[in-house]
């Protein structure tokens, strides 16, 4: 019998509670990149108007498990859970439809799943997709503008200040920006304005506050990667 194992049985014998030293560490966090691979958002909204709120995509259906372990390989147990969503006309030039505002139950959705830990949770990693717009490219670039702008003056004199950053076109869509480096991207591509958020508190992403910093540049700016390519 190898020593070690010999070791343990000993311990086992003698001691249980201190076999607990022996058991084996989770395996290191694996971080892949995007690998786009659903079918196209092909939404195709009135000119100058937004997309009637029955035609919008159910969020839970944009990224699937195959998309979420390019990014993260050992993800496991993936539930979705949706989120509602209320639109409202941001177009003040003209009254909205009324089948382009109100509640959308699946606008938004929060991706739950498992990865390697010290201590077991079924999900104790989550990625949320939501989208906040979705019209005339024109009106959305005027809409992400103005959400860009408030972002950056609400962390320069927030009482609490945030490190704002303005992304540009470096994750693959026409526009992103981080409210703050430790917050997930709103981005802008064609159509859509979306935001993705989330968190983890699996081995290896870091201990808070800077496992939010490392969720958001190694993973919520690679699902971003990921559904750009898909809203062409």
């Amino acid at each position: 019998m190898p020593r070690l194992n010999r070791w343990c049985l000993v311990l086992a014998v003698a001691a249980p509670f201190a076999l607990a030293g022996c058991s084996s560490a989770p395996p290191p966090l694996e971080f892949g990149a995007a690998q786009p691979s659903g079918p196209k958002l092909a939404a195709q909204p009135a000119q100058n108007g937004s997309l009637p709120l029955a035609q919008w995509p159910n969020a839970c259906e944009v990224l699937s498990d195959t998309e979420i372990r390019a990014i993260l390989p050992q993800a496991t147990d993936f539930q979705r859970d949706p989120v509602k969503v209320t639109i409202i006309n941001f177009n003040p030039l003209s009254e909205a439809p009324a089948d382009t505002t109100g509640d959308v139950p699946a606008g938004g959705c929060e991706f739950k799943f498992g990865l390697p830990s010290e201590y077991e949770s079924e999900h104790n990693s989550s990625v949320k997709v939501t989208f906040t717009a979705i019209a005339d490219p024109a009106l959305v670039r005027q809409n992400y503008a103005e959400d860009l702008k408030d972002a950056r003056e609400r962390a320069a004199k927030g009482t609490y200040k945030k490190e704002f950053r303005d992304l540009g076109s470096s994750l693959g869509t026409e526009g992103c920006f981080l409210p703050d480096v430790s917050d997930g991207p709103t981005c802008h591509q064609g159509a859509y304005q979306f935001e993705v958020s989330g968190l983890s508190t699996a081995d290896g992403v870091g201990e808070y506050p800077q496992s939010e910093r490392n969720w958001s540049e190694k993973v919520l700016t690679q699902v971003v990667r990921t559904l750009g390519p898909r809203m062409r």
